[in-house]
């Protein structure tokens, strides 16, 4: 049984993936958090035997819930035909041959129509996303327009790397490629014949059962005497 597929519950995601894109914010701070979080967690356990522990216990094990999804899990993971962009509690699957535009500012962008996706793991920081919207200025552009979002009109590739791109760069480049080369097989003869695959959301179980759990188990620890 294909894992994605196991996971999604239909055909939208199908083999291993090509590749996953790692946060490019908050990534440090996050782990951080989650690290502090177990180490409160295995200091109730080992010497904390008290009520007082206890919610420390518990109100570490769902800050250290809500740090994880908030900064470590919102992420991207490239597969063969559609990409994942993973929320907080949710995940979105969307077709590359779907997608019309992709941007990078404080988060990454997808555009299928005039729907936007967001992924808020991977952006440029404040100061780089300024910058940028200065130069876009300067040089006529529509604010949040890249030559990566031009790239699906005219179906050219992605604008190359070098050895200095910066890791945000990077994933729009890598994800340009992607959507590009899905885009030009959707253009050949008798690709109209084959499914054609939406964009789906789908509940992210584990984490959104997490936060229930740990949130409702500190906030019934102050009934106790």
């Amino acid at each position: 049984m294909d894992v994605s597929r196991g996971r999604y519950g239909d055909r939208a995601v199908e083999g291993a993936p090509l590749e996953r894109f790692k946060p490019t914010t908050g990534i440090v701070a996050g782990w951080a958090g989650v690290g502090l979080a177990v180490l409160a967690v295995g200091y109730v356990v080992v010497a904390g035997h008290t009520v007082g522990g206890l919610r420390l216990a518990l109100g570490a094990a769902f800050g250290g819930v809500v740090v994880w999804t908030t900064q470590i899990r919102p992420r991207v993971t490239a597969y063969a035909d559609t990409m994942v962009l993973h929320g907080t509690v949710s995940d979105t699957v969307v077709p590359y041959a779907a997608v019309n535009q992709v941007t990078m500012g404080q988060t990454l962008n997808v555009w299928v129509g005039q729907k936007r996706y967001v992924c808020v793991g991977i952006g440029r920081s404040v100061g780089a996303d300024a910058r940028q919207r200065m130069r876009s200025r300067g040089s006529g552009e529509m604010p949040g327009m890249n030559r990566a979002a031009r790239a699906f009109d005219t179906l050219e590739t992605a604008p190359s790397r070098s050895a200095g791109t910066q890791y945000h760069a990077f994933v729009l480049n890598r994800i340009t490629d992607l959507v590009v080369a899905a885009r030009k097989q959707a253009d050949h003869p008798g690709a109209d014949l084959l499914p054609r695959a939406e964009v789906s959301r789908h509940v992210a179980v584990i984490e959104l059962t997490a936060l229930v759990v740990t949130g409702a188990a500190f906030v019934l620890s102050f009934l106790l005497p």
